[in-house]
């Protein structure tokens, strides 16, 4: 079986879905959880994993390669699906963000409070990223026999990418070359972060010709860095729910296959990031912000766990990876691997991440996120955490 084949993805998909409906049925917190009735856009929060699990795919390509190879890269053949699949979850993951704060905004009108809005993203985000960073020291250590082989001086300046939030391209750790690699995922949250220190001023000019113009402004902007495109896509969305413009009638079964193609059009399209892809993820998104459950599946039990803790799957799968890959190689090069044996050793990893991820989420995202209902879990009804 090729690298290249998406059909270990899907395979990988349905056990992390069984993983999930395992800690619903067997967690009593992962119960009360699915059980509160929270103010939120439910087929997004079923979207969530999946979107995380996009960009699993590529990662567990490039971690094969850095392992037989030496070189971050894609295979021959190029794994078109997996790169695909993962700048789709990317892309999706800034429209949700655009989506959610812009309808925060539009709801809010002048009383939009900054304040309580950056505290809100402290906590939410703050937390799970230090813990991930803390994993990624230990895995450094660990693969560098726990012994310090640069300076203090520089092993401080190798350690100052890792606490910047993404703004800093990571590098080595303690003469570790490759610990850029552990997790590969930190660049997204410097875009994340420029789109939430934006917002109150993007918040002033949310009406009229002015939001026209921010609109054309970002454009613009989107022509430099066409990534921004999908927080504008977001946006859009939030505008068109917010004024109502388009029906519930969106989410009907008879029309999954409109979404379906929309994001089959993406696939089907050259590059990852452009206006054109923007517009096709928009057209699959828009749908889902409707209630497009793609035939109940973002409702299932097994979806809504792993939307629960998509930010710490996306925040530690590549350590897993890492982890798993690394420890293997160790014993049996993964050079000598076929692909499908491979790939039963991603799906053994994703499996440990969801896990690990179910684990973060209660321990160390929700006491931050629901701070009264940590404290006192037999009372706790949570508050929507976009």
């Amino acid at each position: 079986m090729s690298l290249s084949n998406p059909a270990p993805w899907f395979a990988i998909c349905a056990l992390c879905l069984l993983v999930g409906v395992a800690l619903a049925q067997t967690s009593r917190f992962y119960r009360a959880r699915l059980a509160e009735e929270a103010a939120r856009f439910e087929c997004i929060d079923g979207l969530r994993g999946f979107l995380a699990l996009g960009v699993f795919a590529a990662h567990a390509v490039r971690m094969y390669e850095l392992h037989a190879t030496g070189a971050w890269s894609l295979p021959p053949g190029d794994a078109p699906f997996h790169t695909k699949a993962a700048a789709a979850g990317v892309a999706l993951f800034f429209m949700i963000t655009g989506f959610l704060f812009w309808l925060r905004v539009l709801r809010a009108g002048k009383g939009f409070d900054a304040r309580a809005f950056f505290v809100s993203r402290l906590r939410r985000l703050t937390p799970m990223y230090a813990m991930s960073v803390l994993m990624v020291l230990a895995v450094a250590a660990a693969a560098s026999g726990f012994t310090l082989q640069v300076g203090p001086a520089a092993l401080a300046r190798e350690l100052r990418p890792w606490l910047s939030f993404g703004f800093m391209d990571t590098g080595a750790l303690n003469g570790m070359g490759d610990a850029r690699y552990i997790n590969a995922v930190y660049w997204t949250l410097a875009y994340e972060w420029m789109f939430y220190l934006a917002l109150p001023l993007l918040a002033l000019f949310a009406r009229g010709w002015a939001a026209a113009a921010l609109a054309a402004a970002v454009l613009v902007f989107g022509t430099q860095e066409p990534i921004v495109f999908n927080f504008l896509f977001g946006a859009l969305a939030a505008t068109i729910v917010h004024r109502r413009l388009l029906g519930a009638s969106l989410a009907s079964p008879l029309l999954t296959a409109l979404p379906l193609c929309a994001l089959g059009a993406y696939f089907l399209m050259p590059g990852l990031y452009g206006f054109a892809q923007s517009v096709a993820l928009f057209g699959f998104f828009i749908f889902v912000v409707h209630g497009t459950s793609l035939f109940g599946l973002l409702r299932t039990r097994g979806a809504k766990v792993l939307g629960t803790i998509s930010y710490s799957i996306y925040l530690t799968h590549c350590i897993a990876l890492f982890v798993t890959v690394h420890a293997v190689d160790r014993v049996a090069p993964i050079r000598t691997l076929d692909g499908q044996t491979y790939w039963l050793l991603a799906a053994l990893a994703a499996a440990g991440c969801v896990l690990l991820s179910a684990f973060t989420y209660r321990y160390v995202e929700y006491p931050f996120l629901h701070p009264q209902s940590a404290r006192k879990p037999e009372r706790a009804h949570a508050e929507a955490v976009p």
